[in-house]
């Protein structure tokens, strides 16, 4: 979908999405439906993100302070990354779990979570700034697209698989990735001589197997949950990104339910996002054990390595940011990186 088109479909959504408010106000029928909380993603039952997602469910159906109905519907079971969002800004789906490329469409100051060898490579110290106030002034510009981004889940950092060892910047040029709808991602490989190839993540497998493609980037939780590893030799331990989830909900849903309902929801996400960093943590430690008894050489690189990768990736995708969003976009990038120079 050309961005034209695609912003012509948002501009249609907000249209409508104002049409469906309208209807709720004159209908109380139709606002009574606010009781119901559909948690949508596209990954499988098991996935940290949707057992993760399922414990927000559990909380909501207990809380006291609303009466809520909440169901998790997972692997697409309501639609794609771009159906979904939409589902949001119309109001006829309550909340998503999707990677925050997903919202650069309509939210190109979301496009900062796609930077490469941008983030902490720490853990703990990732963490930290993801629930900074630089973050969370990135996450409140989607609001005003009718999306409220509650949290980030952190669901891994990201490493290339290929058919050969990918190691040098010369290594990846006229390899074809996969990539996910985001100006940053297809700047990052255009930059490494890479040729993105933007498909639905369902159709990866397949195109990895028959050659379409040669080689993805995901957490290693990830590529063991969609067997990448079946199809692919090799394993590059770069953690050169993050494939973060936001957790995100319609904002006019969210706006019409009571305080207490909203403080018990955030409580919720919150308790979700630890959760979801348990549940990666154990997923990558069986994945990789499994993908090494599979075949797969795992390739670690040194910081000479992992430089001379940064040096080509993250420029490129800095400019592709500003050249997007402008003044807003820079304000965003200076403080969410003052707050990674922190000690």
């Amino acid at each position: 979908m050309t961005m034209l088109r695609y912003r012509a479909r948002i501009a249609l959504v907000a249209m409508l999405a104002t049409a469906g408010a309208l209807t709720a106000l004159f209908n109380p029928a139709a606002a009574s439906a606010a009781s119901m909380m559909k948690i949508a993603h596209v990954v499988p039952p098991g996935d940290p993100r949707d057992i993760a997602a399922n414990q927000v469910a559990d909380i909501m159906k207990q809380s006291t302070s609303c009466d809520m109905r909440a169901q998790v519907y997972p692997s697409g079971q309501l639609g794609g990354s771009t159906d979904l969002i939409e589902g949001m800004q119309l109001g006829t789906i309550e909340a998503v779990v999707l990677p925050g490329s997903f919202l650069v469409g309509f939210q190109p100051i979301m496009g900062l979570m796609d930077f490469p060898y941008f983030w902490p490579r720490d853990l703990d110290k990732l963490l930290k700034v993801q629930s900074s106030d630089a973050v969370r002034k990135m996450l409140d510009s989607t609001s005003e697209k009718g999306v409220y981004s509650m949290a980030i889940w952190h669901t891994g950092y990201k490493q290339w698989t290929a058919n050969k060892p990918l190691r040098t910047p010369a290594d990846y040029k006229g390899v074809r990735a996969r990539v996910m709808p985001s100006k940053i991602l297809v700047a990052q490989q255009k930059a490494l001589g890479m040729t993105p190839v933007t498909m639905p993540f369902p159709e990866t497998y397949n195109a990895l197997q028959s050659g379409a493609i040669s080689a993805q980037e995901n957490p290693i939780s990830t590529t063991y949950v969609m067997k990448f590893y079946e199809v692919q030799k090799d394993l590059m331990m770069t953690n050169h990104g993050n494939l973060d989830q936001v957790f995100m909900v319609s904002k006019r849903w969210y706006d019409g339910l009571s305080d207490d309902c909203q403080a018990d929801l955030t409580k919720a996400v919150e308790k979700g996002s630890k959760t979801v960093v348990e549940k990666t943590e154990e997923l990558e430690k069986t994945g990789l054990a499994s993908m090494k008894q599979a075949g797969v050489d795992v390739i670690d690189l040194d910081e000479d390595q992992i430089a001379a990768l940064r040096k080509d990736a993250l420029p490129a995708a800095k400019k592709a940011y500003l050249d997007e969003t402008g003044d807003q976009g820079q304000a965003v990038l200076s403080a969410v990186s003052a707050e990674i120079s922190r000690d």
